[in-house]
């Protein structure tokens, strides 16, 4: 285990004071305080046990005033690259570099009203957080530790786990076709990180290649942007019938529509 430190912040003065205790701006728990004399003229004692590194703030306030310390207290080196991604419907994939003094790695998450804590050595370099729950937003910390030196500074990361997107509607009124191509336009659904446009013969189509008839290929648009919803297909042939399939992506899986459109001409 990381070792541990006291921090002791005297104030004087009264009336009787609150006392806020952040490290890097994010406020931990309070320490405890103690009277040293008389609760009139408030001389006190804030004292808080720590065992990882940061800059540490104790703020001082009454109805009168408001004064602050600060001290820095250095630790093991933080991991590096540190990433937390959903991975699939209900796992978020937490990876980074590992730092160069670490002995192990320490990462709480909460999130939905449940929290865990998970230790891992040295060599880890990533773990998967499973069975959560979709649509709930977590917290993530990670820690490098050390048994000479304070855990280092947490690095923090959220995550908001999306469903599985809706199935893409494509706006038929609005497909225009001409002799070589095909122009499509969809509705976007939300929490969509990408969509990709995919289009081959149709069956009779393919048929008809093989007796010669047709020579035509299918075709890609390959991933397209996030907030992209239209899309034109090129180099077709005219009067031949393409099955069009529009797929939207993210974190959690796909989904897809498919049609019919043809060319003209022919």
């Amino acid at each position: 285990a990381s070792p541990q430190f006291t921090l002791t912040c005297i104030s004087t003065g009264g009336p009787a004071t609150t006392v806020t205790w952040t490290r890097d701006s994010t406020t931990v728990t309070q320490g405890t305080q103690t009277v040293l004399n008389d609760p009139v003229t408030a001389n006190y004692s804030h004292t808080l046990n720590v065992t990882t590194a940061g800059d540490y703030i104790c703020t001082v306030s009454n109805i009168a005033f408001s004064k602050s310390a600060t001290i820095s207290l250095e630790g093991t080196s933080p991991p590096t690259a540190v990433t937390a991604v959903q991975d699939g419907p209900t796992s978020i994939l937490v990876s980074w570099s590992p730092s160069s003094d670490a002995t192990g790695y320490r990462i709480d998450y909460d999130g939905g009203g449940v929290g865990d804590r998970v230790e891992l050595g040295a060599d880890s370099t990533r773990l998967k957080l499973t069975d959560l729950t979709i649509g709930e937003t977590y917290t993530i910390s990670i820690v490098a530790t050390s048994p000479n030196q304070l855990a280092s500074s947490p690095i923090m990361k959220q995550v908001r786990l999306v469903s599985t997107p809706a199935q893409p509607m494509v706006v038929t009124d609005a497909v225009v076709a001409t002799a070589d191509t095909i122009t499509i336009s969809w509705a976007v659904p939300p929490d969509v990180t990408g969509s990709e446009v995919s289009w081959e013969l149709t069956e009779q189509m393919r048929r008809r290649r093989r007796r010669g008839v047709c020579n035509a290929e299918g075709g890609t648009s390959g991933r397209l942007p996030a907030d992209q919803n239209s899309y034109t297909m090129d180099k077709l042939s005219s009067g031949t019938s393409y099955d069009i399939t529009v797929t939207v992506f993210n974190p959690a899986g796909n989904s897809s529509t498919t049609f019919t459109r043809s060319t003209d001409g022919g």
